[in-house]
């Protein structure tokens, strides 16, 4: 289904790359294959026509102007690793696509805290509950409270507060 990527990008994609660090053709043809989408079924959970979403990818367009599109794309982008997409389960990749779809998505910038002579950038308050709830799959709690303590131990005190919760 990522076939749907043209092979010769258009001069757009260079402005993309410029602004955004890479193509629409690249992040919009990923999102396709780990969700197994045609150009036009990804058009739709995200909210674009498909002709829009064709000229982005072969960078007859270079810019999402609407930030609730732009976050169901950085939405599914985040949940590609989460077992329900990454496990390849076709009902459990519907239902994650259409909780997208039907979400009205609110992207906020990092804020700086600063602590002494460090910047620590301070995540949105839930990231980290989708941080903690990730980690606590990937370890014992008892591991984690030990990466909870050496973060602590490092002075690293929100990575610190992460792994806590992570640990239960």
């Amino acid at each position: 289904m990522s076939a749907d990527v043209p092979a010769n990008p258009g001069p757009g994609n260079e402005q993309q790359r410029a602004l955004y660090g890479e193509s629409w053709a690249d992040r919009l043809g990923r999102l396709m294959a780990a969700y197994r989408l045609s150009q036009a079924r990804l058009a739709g959970v995200i909210g674009l026509s498909a002709p829009m979403l064709s000229q982005l990818i072969t960078g007859h367009r270079v810019k999402i102007t609407n930030p609730a599109v732009f976050g169901r794309i950085v939405r599914l982008e985040e949940l590609t690793t989460d077992p329900r997409v990454s496990g390849a389960d076709p009902a459990s990749i519907a239902a994650v696509l259409d909780e997208v779809a039907t979400s009205s998505p609110v992207l906020t910038t990092m804020t700086a805290r600063v602590t002494g002579a460090h910047q620590q950038p301070a995540a949105p308050q839930h990231l980290e509950g989708d941080l903690s709830r990730h980690l606590a799959t990937l370890a014992e709690p008892a591991q984690l409270a030990a990466a909870a303590a050496a973060a602590e131990a490092a002075g690293a005190s929100a990575l610190a507060d992460v792994l806590r919760r992570a640990a239960g």
